[in-house]
């Protein structure tokens, strides 16, 4: 008999703890924030305060030992985030300027052009820049086989002046006239 009324006093709390957790249940509250909003940040680098720049360098007349530049392209972040670093990259494509009797390649031709300045904020980047086809100088052939990615990046508030002189070798011949190239210089901010 003993068990009998404890097993209905155990039945009988269990039938009263589920009606509470019933009861709790039955309570709710609910509140909603509206308005969020979740924007990416932007990079947006500038070259000379627009998308692009066309000609920093242009000489359609190189004389042997004549200097083009110093020229400046003034980089800018137009966007809404910091960038932590800026890659910089070459390439180049023949462009002659007019027929002759020997046709020099692009390869050929970027190697007669010695970059004489080549800097970033202030710092030369020459010295980053090794002589590939080991000529001595620092030339655009060797420009587009070079790496200089991870120079400093560009926050949203700031400039900096990227500077490139060139200089067509003083030691060469005929066989380089009416023969050019067209020079890209590529830059590219990341986060």
């Amino acid at each position: 008999m003993k068990r009998t009324i404890i097993s209905l006093v155990f039945v009988a709390l269990l039938v009263v703890g589920a009606a509470g957790i019933a009861t709790w249940a039955l309570f709710t509250d609910t509140e909603e924030s509206n308005d969020n909003q979740l924007i990416a940040g932007c990079l947006d680098l500038r070259t000379d305060d627009a998308d692009g720049v066309t000609q920093t360098l242009y000489a359609t007349d190189m004389a042997p030992g004549e200097p083009v530049g110093p020229a400046t392209i003034v980089l800018s972040n137009a966007g809404t985030m910091n960038g932590a670093t800026l890659d910089i990259a070459f390439s180049y494509v023949e462009n002659d300027g007019g027929s002759n009797i020997v046709d020099m390649t692009a390869d050929e031709m970027a190697a007669m052009i010695e970059v004489t300045t080549l800097s970033y904020d202030g710092s030369s980047l020459l010295g980053s820049v090794s002589d590939g086809n080991t000529n001595s100088y620092v030339d655009v052939q060797d420009l587009s086989n070079a790496d200089l990615s991870g120079q400093a990046g560009l926050t949203t508030v700031e400039t900096k002046d990227y500077i490139i002189a060139v200089q067509f070798r003083s030691v060469i011949g005929n066989d380089y006239q009416a023969d050019g190239i067209t020079l890209t210089m590529t830059f590219v901010l990341n986060q």
